[in-house]
């Protein structure tokens, strides 16, 4: 199954299918909790400075850089929330879902208006999986979301303008990034289930020029990554030929 979203933010043209099935978000779920967090700055409950000493035998292992430190290294936790983005690091997210807490972000999603969207367990927490919680997004709420941090209207502007310049940052460009021309530039997040390969979705804003596009492609045994970015560079070529 291909799940899509692709809307030009200019005109609202939208093409879709499967929008609204509900997946596992891996790591797709970071972009709202760093939503999150900023919110929690902007209202002036976090300090983004505050430090918080990160120690190497608390890893818990997929990708990321801090599970490779072999000292205690002192980060802020808005360093800590921009290794969650820029690298996927699960360590750094897991740090910064402890010190937001779940029913923030689950408070946010609700407010955002994310149907289908539910933080429910840490990174890499097979036991809550097992026991059936698990996080969970949409085609369609990833793409409000993006849209909500790229226009500035539901959110406070530093959280989008923060979230964004994390994305514009991304190292993982496995998905959408990939078959964009070369005017495209891509600000998202990809998630998937490694090394299962079962699930490999991205999310993305992609501007160039005056043109603005969310994209979003969720699958499901459908080819992994190869086929999210076929489908995410189809999607955005199609919106440049409508609005021709």
């Amino acid at each position: 199954m291909i799940a899509y979203v692709a809307r030009e933010l200019g005109t609202g043209r939208t093409l879709s299918a499967h929008e609204d099935v509900q997946l596992p978000s891996y790591s797709t779920i970071k972009v709202l909790l760093a939503a999150a967090f900023w919110r929690l700055v902007a209202d002036g409950e976090l300090d983004e400075a505050q430090p918080y000493r990160f120690e190497p035998g608390s890893c818990v292992g997929g990708s990321g850089v801090l599970r490779g430190l072999r000292h205690t290294a002192e980060l802020s936790l808005a360093d800590i929330m921009h290794l969650s983005l820029v690298v996927s690091d699960n360590d750094a997210t897991n740090v910064i879902a402890e010190v937001v807490g779940l029913g923030r972000v689950n408070e946010l999603a609700e407010e955002l208006g994310l149907e289908q969207t539910r933080m429910q367990r840490l990174m890499m927490d097979q036991e809550a999986v097992a026991a059936g919680r698990d996080n969970y997004t949409s085609a369609g709420d990833l793409a409000l979301l993006l849209e909500k941090l790229c226009l500035g209207k539901a959110l406070e502007p530093l959280v989008g303008e923060r979230v964004l310049a994390s994305l514009e940052l991304q190292e993982h460009l496995d998905g959408i990034a990939r078959y964009l021309p070369p005017e495209a530039c891509y600000a998202g997040k990809c998630g998937d289930d490694s090394p299962v390969s079962r699930y490999a979705h991205d999310c993305a804003l992609v501007h160039a020029g005056d043109r603005r596009s969310v994209l979003v492609v969720m699958t499901r045994d459908s080819g992994g990554f190869e086929t999210v970015a076929r489908t995410g560079a189809a999607l955005y070529a199609a919106l440049g030929d409508d609005a021709e």
